[in-house]
Parts: structure tokens; sequence; C-alpha cells
């Protein structure tokens, strides 16, 4: 591990893993966090590595602790993010006699099991075989599209010595670029469009955080040109959302500007980077997204070009290089840039649209129960404040709130689970990213839902002081299905209003049980007061630090879009 940069590991003990535990103890270079879940633990690898661009590794014992990591490593999978698992198995001698928490073949197929969510599974089955099989999981790991990766080791295998020279000698692949040539081609499509649009994915992240300048220049370039410019879910914030070229995020609850660009007059020409265009990203597969005259398509993963929609242009390239390859061509010719008449009509359709970020009302303001605009519209301004925050957005109507009501510009990040829609990960995520960036502001916005999925996670938090900060729409239900279900069956409306409900669990109670500092928030005048508060106990007394907000439930959700969609496929025919 330490081959790859890695300093900390996450990790829930047993005696499957006791050797490696014991060697990973002693060592002054190595962190080693135990969590109180395996999800957990391997939220918080996939938390360290999208905080970092680095490898994110985690640690189970055999069997169940192996199966309890697997929704969290889908995760990673699906957003590709480099998570590394390594698993305890029963020692080698007692394979097929049915030993304890038997996971090899002749038990229940761990290495199978979580080879089906994850780029590679492998068990190591002698210490020869070793250095390969590790440097064969890092580079996987590593290489784009990135994702996560598994090793199983028998128990016995762990005190076998192993020459460390051998470890870590192989490279990343680099991404292998195709048609590289045919930028120019697009750039002049891109620049001649009379209603262009630049989609920017979850693909481009690892680009544009590697190289901030670049995301300069990409802005810079959608500014000068009047390239309108929109994220998916997962991108959110890659592209500065305060600038004018902005759309905000598209899709399924996504932003009221993109979605107005895109159906009052369709684009003729979309640039897609980075995304696979899947239902949520594409507002359940828009035919506007295919564009009137082009649709060209970038990813380094080419399963993904053309999935979705037939593309005009397949360009499997790396994004990076994509994105420096059109800035350079709209750079090298001025017949790649539009008279200032199109230019003018292109800033004047895009002063037309709404906002990015939808204002709250007086009436929503002031409100009580609070209502969810007011609880976004104090983060919109609490995160503006801050050099650099990293937000993790959990899964259920917070995901579609912060969305719609909070702009984000870089250095700041959002991290949302959106590949596999895991509730719970943001609540764990967050303390791996605080772990690796200790001088950001970590903050994880999600449902009481979510937050009961991995709240005791905070005790890891509480334990290591990390001071991380959770802010929590306490509403009593799982809401986003409560409203969707009313929505398509309304005549069961009262049993969804109580059998969705969660009981009215004490928030504030069992954060402070864990060892948070908790706030509650009851009205909307509270709520940056307990912002700005829980931010200053984070950096001067560092602990995990609990924001509750009593949320009105019955406000109308941000996913009509969604619950009529999925009303429909109901009554789809098979």
């Amino acid at each position: 591990m330490k081959h790859s940069s890695v300093d900390t590991l996450f990790c829930v003990p047993g005696s499957a893993i006791g050797p490696l535990l014991d060697r990973t103890l002693t060592d002054v270079d190595l962190r080693l966090v135990v969590a109180r879940h395996e999800s957990g633990a391997v939220a918080m690898a996939d938390g360290y590595a999208r905080a970092t661009g680095r490898l994110g590794v985690a640690l189970v014992t055999s069997g169940p602790g192996a199966l309890n990591a697997l929704p969290h490593l889908a995760v990673a999978q699906a957003d590709g993010s480099p998570v590394l698992l390594i698993s305890g198995a029963v020692a080698r001698s007692h394979h097929g006699r049915g030993g304890f928490q038997e996971g090899a073949e002749d038990g229940v197929d761990v290495v199978g099991a979580l080879g089906r969510c994850a780029k590679y599974s492998r068990e190591i089955g002698n210490s020869h075989s070793a250095p390969q099989l590790v440097d064969n999981a890092v580079r996987q790991a590593l290489t784009a599209p990135r994702g996560a990766a598994h090793l199983s080791v028998p128990v016995d295998l762990f005190t076998e010595d192993v020459d460390s020279g051998e470890f870590g000698g192989k490279s990343i692949l680099p991404s292998e670029t195709i048609l590289l040539g045919g930028v120019a081609e697009v750039a002049r499509a891109l620049l001649a469009a009379e209603r262009p649009m630049l989609v920017l994915g979850n693909g481009a992240r690892e680009a544009l955080r590697s190289d901030p300048g670049l995301g300069k220049a990409l802005a810079g370039f959608a500014d000068r040109f009047a390239v309108p410019t929109a994220t998916t879910m997962k991108a959110k914030g890659l592209f500065p959302e305060t600038r004018p070229q902005a759309l905000g995020v598209m899709g399924v609850g996504g932003s009221r500007r993109a979605h107005a660009y895109l159906t009052r007059n369709p684009p003729d020409v979309v640039v897609v980077v980075g995304s696979g265009l899947g239902e949520w990203a594409s507002a359940n597969w828009s035919p506007a997204l295919r564009g009137t005259r082009a649709l060209v398509q970038v990813d380094v993963d080419p399963a993904k070009i053309g999935r979705a929609y037939p593309v005009d242009h397949a360009v499997h390239a790396d994004a990076g290089e994509f994105l420096r390859a059109v800035l350079a061509a709209a750079d090298a010719s001025a017949t790649h840039r539009p008279h200032q008449e199109p230019l003018r009509r292109r800033r004047d359709a895009l002063e037309d649209l709404p906002d990015v970020v939808a204002e709250a009302s007086v009436a929503e303001l002031g409100a009580v129960p609070v209502t969810p605009q007011a609880l976004m519209h104090h983060l919109q301004r609490w995160t503006a404040g801050i050099p650099e925050a990293l937000v993790f957005v959990d899964i259920g109507n917070s995901t579609g709130w912060f969305t719609q009501r909070v702009a984000v510009d870089p250095p700041s990040q959002v991290h949302c689970p959106l590949g596999m829609a895991s509730m719970g990960w943001a609540s764990a995520a967050v303390i791996g990213a605080k772990l690796a960036r200790p001088e950001a502001t970590c903050v994880t916005v999600t449902g009481d839902g979510g937050f009961l999925m991995n709240a005791t996670e905070i005790a890891t938090a509480a334990r290591l002081r990390v001071g991380a900060i959770w802010v929590v729409l306490d509403d009593n239900s799982f809401n986003m299905v409560r409203q969707g279900m009313d929505h398509s069956f309304p005549e069961t409306m009262r049993t969804t209003d109580e059998d969705f409900g969660l009981g009215g669990p004490n928030l504030v109670g069992l954060a402070e049980s864990l060892g948070a500092r908790a706030w509650p928030v009851r009205v909307p005048d509270q709520i940056p007061i307990a912002l700005g508060r829980a931010r200053r106990a984070a950096e001067q007394d560092p602990g995990p630090q609990v924001i509750c907000v009593s949320i009105d439930r019955d406000e109308p959700g941000p996913f009509r879009d969604r619950n009529e969609s999925v009303g429909l496929s109901f009554r789809a025919p098979h």
C-alpha cells in the first residue's frame, strides 16, 4: 500500500485479518481507522479517494464481513472511485471442510459475489503470486475508467514472507486515446452552432481536479464563445455554477435553467464529456439531448459511448486530453470563432432563462416547520463564504433540494453516490474525506432516513476527533419514497404516512450519545447560527458536529419529474 501513497486504512477488525491488523497497528507510517460497520469502512475509503484522487483502502474480515462491504463497494465502482477492499479468508488448509465463515468456492463465493460489483476480484492463493495480484488490483482501481477492486487473502498467508521489492513495480495503464484527430471538427461544430451545449459528467472529475488550470481555461472558453455548459448531478460544481454560461445540473431533479434550455428550443450541437447519459443524468433519456444537428460523446470507457443515444461523433479519449485539444483547436484559427451576431444570440438566449438556483420566497424563508427551501437558502450563503467545501450529498429529497437550491463553484466539490443511489453512504464518506483533507470544510447533507443507516460512524469520528459536519433534514419519514408513493398510489396515502415514518427518534440525543456536539434547529432564524457555530466548533475543538433541522415533510418535494416517470413505469407494458 505504501508504494501507492496510501497512509490511511479503514477497517472493521476480525480474526481473519488479525495478522494484518497486528502489523498495521505497529506501523507508524499507516493510520488505522476502525469503523463501526464494514459498509461504513468502505464508504470512508471512498470519501478519502474522492477527496484526494488517491487509492482508498478498506480491510474487513471473512464471510459476512466481506459481504457487508458489498453495497458501498458497488457505489465506488458505479461512480468510478478508486477503492481497494482487502478481505480476510479462512486458512487454506480449511478450504472445503466447512471452515468458520468460509468464503471460498466451497462455501459462499465471496470473490465471485464481489466480482460482480468491482473491476477486479481475486483470491491470493500463495505468497509467490501475491506481488503480482496486489499490483494488478491497485492498477485496475487507478486506471481509467477508475473503479473498485477486491482481494481475498487467506489468514495464514498474512504471516508468510514476501519480498517487498516485488511490489509497486507496475505503472498505471495509460488511458487509450482514439480519434483525437477529429477534435478540430468537433470544435468547429460546437462554435458554429446556433444553440450549442457542453455537458460535463463525473468522468471529467479527475482531469479537472488534478489540473485546476484546465477548469479555469474551460470556464473562460465558455464565456468567450458563449457556450452554455451543464453538468450531471455527479459532476455538480465541476463547472462554476455562478458563471453566466452555467446551466447548472441537468437531469432528474436538476436546475430549472438547464431544463428550460433543453425544452424551450432544444440545442443543435451537444457535446457530452464523461457521462454515460443514464436515466438520472439524461432526465429519463430526454430526446432533446440528441441534438438537432449532432451529438458528440466523449468517454474513456467505450462501453458508455452510444449506450443511451445514437451518436454522430464517438470519441474514445481521456476527458482531460479531449478538453485540452478542444481549447487548443478553438484558439488555433480565427475561423473557429463565431461572428458577433451568433454570439449575441447565444447570450440573449441565456439571459431569457431562469437562474441556476431558485430563490426562496419570503413565505418559505419564514415558515415553521422549516421548509427545505429555507435550509438550502442558508446553506447557499454559508458554503459561498467557505474557501473550500467538500459536500457529500446523500440520496433522498436532500439530493434534489441541494441540486436545485445551492450553487457550487470550484475549488469546492460535491460528491453524491448516484451510480447506485445508496442511502447512508454520505454519513460515512465525509469522515474519510475530512481525514484526508483536514484543512477543508467537510459536510454531509442528508435526510434522517439515510442518516440513521450509518449514524453509528459518528462514534468513529468522535474517537478520532474528526471535525466533519452533518446537516440532517429531519422530517421523521422516508419522505422521497413517501411522496413518490402518494403521487402514484394516492389511495394509500394514509398508510404511507404511517408506515413510512421513522418513529420519531431523538436524533440530537443519538448524535450526542455517539460523541457528537448536536445542534437542534426548529425555526429558520436558528439555521445560520447553527451552521456558523458548528463550523467554528469543528475547527477550534475538532469533533463531529450534527445539525438536526426539523423540516416540514408535507412541503412538495423536488422530484416531481422523477415521480411522474416512475409512475409511468409502473404501468408500462412488459
